[in-house]
């Protein structure tokens, strides 16, 4: 009996859970990033590097002045972007993951966004 209400515990609280939206992106802190994988740590970032690079070359394009050039905003402008070095985050997720393993190592850090750990990091990173 006892057995049976566990069992029907977890699959309600696996059902509720599954009810409830995801957490947006912005919003997962360490306590997340302990719980990932290396591929979700790989796509994760790799989702962020490529929605700044998506971002810097569309505030770029749209500054007033800005030629108004269709092309602007691509993966041939971020290209341009990354050759010449001037991306904001210039560095590999493989680069980010290391930094924030290190970061989340300490305990205190779990409740830390994600997002902030790598604005900060990668501002330490490029002026050391």
């Amino acid at each position: 009996m006892v057995g049976s209400l566990v069992v029907a515990f977890v699959v309600g609280a696996s059902v509720a859970s599954a009810r409830q939206d995801p957490q947006h992106p912005t919003l997962l802190t360490g306590a997340d990033w302990k719980g990932y994988g290396s591929r979700e740590k790989q796509a994760y970032l790799s989702g962020f590097l490529a929605g700044s690079a998506a971002e810097q070359v569309f505030v770029a394009a749209t500054a007033p002045g800005a030629p108004g050039d269709s092309a602007a905003v691509s993966s041939a402008a971020i290209a341009k972007l990354k050759m010449g070095k001037h991306l904001h985050f210039p560095y590999s997720p493989s680069v980010y993951t290391v930094q924030l393993d290190d970061f989340y190592w300490w305990t205190n850090h779990l409740g830390t966004p994600i997002v902030d750990v790598m604005i900060s990091t990668n501002r330490q990173m490029l002026n050391p």
